[in-house]
């Protein structure tokens, strides 16, 4: 779930071309959005929804805080990433070095060109909404596809993101905010003394 997050929400400058997207996405310094997420897996009827802000930082730095179904905030550096569950007093952190692939690289790190990544392979139509299709040059071992929606001023509205295993995540962004200042301690968690913490490398 974290992973699809941390693909599309970059995507809310969708232009009217691909190369208009690659352009923009370099002008990107700092973002801030509000979203719906929906997850569909394969093995289950029910979907998963979840709600939260995400921030984010050009060269890696991020953080997302899940509101529902319950209260998870998710912190990156740059170099590691935090996830801390306030509920059950844990935390876990891992390197981002672990957590990146080239899909991820390219939309959220902008350390990658983006038609190096992506090739826009056309538009579709569903539900009366038109979406415009990106698909991963290279070999990625989660992303098939992700699917786009856009308002006329070339904001999205809505991003699928197409997994391989058939998991479909669908994000409503409700409002977004670009090149904002961040504060100093945006990018950094301190976490409570009696939190137990995992290293996992």
């Amino acid at each position: 779930m974290i992973l699809f997050v941390l693909l599309v929400l970059p995507l809310f400058v969708f232009a009217q071309s691909f190369e208009q997207l690659e352009k923009r996405l370099a002008q990107i310094n700092t973002i801030k959005v509000s979203f719906v997420q929906k997850t569909k897996y394969t093995w289950r009827t029910k979907e998963d929804v979840a709600k939260g802000f995400f921030y984010a930082q050009k060269g890696g730095k991020f953080r997302i805080e899940y509101e529902q179904p319950e209260k998870m905030i998710i912190v990156s550096d740059g170099r590691e990433v935090v996830l801390y569950y306030p509920a059950q007093g844990n935390a876990l952190i891992d390197s981002m070095e672990k957590n990146q692939s080239p899909v991820v690289e390219s939309l959220l790190l902008v350390s990658k060109p983006l038609g190096e990544v992506f090739d826009l392979v056309g538009e579709i139509e569903r539900e009366g909404r038109r979406f415009f299709v990106l698909k991963p040059k290279v070999n990625d071992e989660f992303f098939h596809r992700v699917l786009v929606h856009a308002d006329r001023d070339g904001t999205p509205r809505l991003v699928r993101v197409e997994e391989k295993d058939g998991t479909i995540t669908e994000i409503e962004f409700l409002e977004v905010r670009t090149n904002f200042s961040p504060s100093q301690g945006l990018f950094k968690l301190q976490l409570p003394p009696n939190v137990k913490v995992k290293r996992v490398y």
